[in-house]
């Protein structure tokens, strides 16, 4: 089991991966949706600002699905970086 010493300790992946999982594939879209007003309590901005929206799932080895998320991040605190190749 998953615990929130854990989580605060290692992250979701690594406690995933010492429980046994083995990650093979996500699936994740990224976007952008502005802050409602826990979002901009939670993320100390303001209502109406522009958030980051990401919505991930995850599968393991087997195809079995390991997590499903929606999160979003202040677009003025974050940025992307990737590796394009053909």
């Amino acid at each position: 089991t998953i615990n929130t010493t854990d989580l605060e300790k290692q992250g979701l992946y690594d406690t995933l991966r010492a429980l046994g999982v083995t990650f093979s594939l996500a699936h994740q879209t990224v976007g952008a949706t502005i802050a409602n007003e826990f979002q901009a309590t939670t993320l100390d901005t303001n209502v109406g600002a522009p958030l980051v929206l990401m919505k991930r799932t995850a599968l393991d080895d087997v195809g079995t699905r390991i997590e499903t998320g929606k999160h979003v991040y202040r677009a003025d605190l974050y940025s992307f970086e990737m590796t394009l190749s053909n």
